[in-house]
């Protein structure tokens, strides 16, 4: 599948380190699964790099981080029920993400969501922050069997928002490449989460960029 000639209608944005910042609850999860194994806690700055991949390998680097030879497989059950627990915590969407998403909508952008991030969770936290009725598509990290940077959890949103011209926006290489391997242009929010991206089609600062940003595509 390739995007058709022309302005994206459709976008496709990453969630952690895109729309929300959720790194303080996934270092209380992590470290509350820590506990479990007698461990001290980690440094929420040590776990943000470790984010954007999915959770299993969030859960895998952090038990590593820690000296545990335990598979992470063998308890992602538990450290989603603590993680559960925590989604809206002290998560914070970031700034002017609810203003823009409005806009966008209003303007008729067909808006969707592709995270590696479990769907569990995902739906959970647009809920919790008044974000997912800007969403008519929301594909998670176990939503297929292929997660991102393959392309099919990005065509998938964008056959589920109806198709045509469409682009990807992220903070990540991961979210990137997925875009090129996609075929659709790729917008970079950075941030600091999982490994930087060295390439993108284009490159803005903050949020509020966005509406603008398209018009140079």
């Amino acid at each position: 599948m390739t995007s058709p000639v022309g302005k994206p209608r459709v976008l496709v944005f990453d969630l952690d380190g895109t729309l929300i910042d959720s790194a303080p609850d996934l270092a209380q999860a992590v470290n509350a699964l820590l506990a479990e194994f007698g461990k001290p806690p980690l440094a929420e700055t040590t776990i943000r790099p470790m984010i954007g991949d999915g959770s299993r390998l969030l859960l895998a680097r952090a038990l590593a981080a820690s000296g545990i030879e335990t598979q992470a497989d063998d308890v992602f059950d538990r450290f989603m029920v603590h993680y559960l627990a925590f989604v809206a915590d002290k998560t914070k969407v970031y700034p002017d993400v609810p203003e823009t998403l409005a806009a966008l909508h209003a303007h008729g952008h067909p808006l969707g969501v592709c995270t590696n991030k479990p769907f569990a969770p995902t739906e959970r936290v647009l809920e919790a922050f008044g974000l997912a009725h800007f969403f008519g598509a929301v594909i998670g990290g176990d939503s297929l069997p292929q997660r991102k940077p393959e392309p099919e959890p990005l065509w998938t949103t964008i056959e589920r928002l109806g198709g045509g011209a469409a682009a990807m926006v992220g903070d990540s290489a991961n979210d990137m490449l997925c875009a090129r391997a996609a075929k659709v242009p790729g917008i970079l929010i950075p941030s600091d989460y999982g490994l930087p991206a060295t390439e993108a089609d284009l490159k803005i600062a903050r949020f509020a960029e966005l509406p603008a940003a398209l018009e140079r595509l």
